[in-house]
């Protein structure tokens, strides 16, 4: 073999190294797009939490923004009338319903695995089987419309299989 063939095999083993770095190259660029996207995810659950938290713990944020939502008057109403609690009792609890859909809904969205879903699943089926959780998610029409309609039907698919022990 003389020296050109030496190079000749040099470069084809140069040209499938250069294949299989832009190969593992692409293939971190496609999990640190995934990772950036679950945390601005996250980072927006996180916020409307916040803002949520925020109404749960101020009574006069409470007030002023239920003074202020004259169309929220006859949902919350209609709320407390099925929970068997006052306007502002029934506004606490469809914000903390709020704060914990928007909680599964990134949970939702960021599942990558048989066992995160399993997971989702066991919290979503026993979670909003409990009347304050259930009682909004199925009579208050704001809360599903205000999430992924591929989360809703998920959640809602969810809710009518049986329940493990």
């Amino acid at each position: 073999m003389t020296i050109q063939d030496w190079g000749a095999i040099g470069e084809i083993v140069g040209a499938f190294a250069v294949v299989a770095t832009l190969g593992y190259l692409a293939s971190q660029i496609r999990y640190a797009r995934l990772a950036a996207s679950d945390a601005s995810r996250q980072g927006r659950a996180n916020g409307v939490r916040e803002m949520l938290l925020a109404v749960l713990t101020s009574p006069d944020y409470r007030h002023a923004w239920a003074k202020a939502d004259r169309d929220g008057e006859p949902r919350l109403r209609a709320l407390a009338e099925r929970l068997g609690v006052t306007q502002d009792e029934a506004n606490l609890v469809w914000n903390g319903c709020c704060a914990w859909t928007y909680l599964h809904w990134a949970q939702f969205r960021s599942m990558k695995t048989p066992a995160d879903e399993r997971e989702l699943e066991n919290i979503v089926g026993a979670f909003y089987s409990i009347t304050p959780m259930s009682t909004v998610w199925n009579h208050d029409p704001l809360i599903k419309a205000m999430l992924d309609p591929g989360f809703v039907a998920w959640v809602d698919e969810v809710l009518t299989r049986p329940r493990q022990e």
